[in-house]
């Protein structure tokens, strides 16, 4: 049976007196009391763990940590979804890639946690070697604050606003409302890691973009549109029968629908394909996280929902216009670029856990009319249309 958000918190509220003892009486076995950061840190852990929207608004962060401390090592233990988005990132030197079950859970998943036991000690015994002086957790999760400090890591910063800050030497506490790329780099600051607050970057290889460009042409007078149509979660998920009616009213002008996704979108796809007799290019399950990248970077929209590929979209330049249900649009809305965010005004939202509807229909999503999405499509593409150049605001 799933937790709802409230028995998690109440979990959480359970086990921090027990934790918080036998944290202190490890510190205390290990004479950690009293520690400030380390002003000159030679080894630095950033822990990321989770999918890859999150992933990237910590871009800006991670890169912070690098010119705030040049000649320091800076690994980043990740699941592969952060894999796919930093790899190659030159502000990093080691990537190091650990699924964490607990978020698995959290979507859902079933997880076997006596199977999973065996590889947590595993990574934990690995990062142990590594003798970090310093670990920055991004995300402001119990799990993973608690996960940092079972690294050894000598200093540890976070924000433990749901829990943990006992384990943390810094516990920084932007504005709950702050968008999560700038609590990331509030984390970031509080050992100087200060800087403008910057778009988050992607590095794509020159054969990610040849690809993109031989799969999308560019026609004159025939832009594209990218449609995803999936998310973390099937309570994220707009019905895919407004994708339809998009596709359809778009076609219609002359613009031609790309729909990008992993292979989970697969059965969205024949959904759609089912309700429509238009052409779509089909790049579902085809590409690398970087090369959908760069085919978005191609699109003159992104139409979607609130999911790593939109903030994949504004990485790229590219506008946005997504369908946000039980997600907190102001902490998460797309970066750097033009953007409209459509969602019901349902006091649920505030309480929803992701996965248990207290509703029964994830009406904040299906509630969703079909007409004001079409809106936004134009709106934004008359925006666009008129100039090739990508804007930013």
């Amino acid at each position: 049976m799933l937790l709802t958000r409230r028995q998690k918190r109440a979990l959480i509220g359970l086990s921090e007196p027990f934790l918080r003892v036998l944290f202190g009486a490890y510190r205390l076995g290990t004479l950690d009391l009293g520690r400030d950061l380390p002003s000159s840190p030679s080894r630095i852990l950033v822990v990321r763990l989770d999918s890859i929207g999150d992933v990237l608004l910590s871009e800006p962060a991670i890169a912070a940590l690098r010119r705030r401390f040049p000649q320091a090592r800076l690994d980043v233990v990740v699941g592969a979804a952060g894999k796919s988005i930093l790899e190659g990132h030159p502000a990093i030197d080691n990537l190091i890639l650990y699924e964490a079950p607990w978020h698995a859970a959290w979507r859902g998943q079933v997880v076997s946690w006596r199977k999973q036991l065996g590889g947590l000690l595993r990574i934990l015994a690995r990062l142990r070697r590594g003798r970090y002086d310093l670990a920055y957790e991004l995300r402001g999760d119990f799990r993973d604050i608690a996960f940092a400090a079972a690294s050894g890591a000598r200093a540890r910063v976070g924000n433990g606003e749901r829990g943990g800050g006992f384990f943390l030497t810094r516990d920084v506490r932007p504005p709950a409302t702050a968008h999560h790329l700038e609590k990331a780099l509030a984390i970031a600051a509080a050992s100087g890691a200060c800087g403008p607050v910057e778009t988050p970057r992607l590095y794509l290889s020159e054969s990610d973009r040849a690809l993109a460009q031989s799969l999308l042409p560019l026609v004159e007078n025939a832009p594209y549109v990218a449609l995803h149509l999936g998310a973390g979660f099937p309570s994220k998920c707009l019905p895919v029968g407004r994708f339809a009616t998009i596709a359809r009213e778009l076609a219609l002008r002359g613009i031609r629908p790309v729909v990008v996704g992993g292979p989970d979108d697969a059965p969205r796809l024949a959904e759609l394909r089912a309700l429509l007799d238009i052409p779509l290019v089909d790049l579902v399950g085809r590409l690398t996280v970087k090369e959908t990248a760069a085919v978005l970077a191609r699109c003159s929209l992104f139409i979607g929902n609130d999911s790593g590929p939109m903030h994949l979209a504004a990485a790229m330049g590219t506008p946005v216009v997504a369908a946000f249900g039980p997600s907190a649009a102001e902490a998460y809305h797309p970066r750097g670029v033009p953007y409209r965010l459509i969602k019901l005004d349902l006091s649920c939202r505030r309480h929803c856990d992701f996965v248990n509807c207290s509703q029964g229909e994830n009406i904040c999503m299906t509630g969703i009319r079909d007409e004001a999405m079409v809106e936004a499509c134009l709106e934004m593409l008359q925006l666009r249309l008129p100039s090739s150049s990508k804007t930013t605001a």
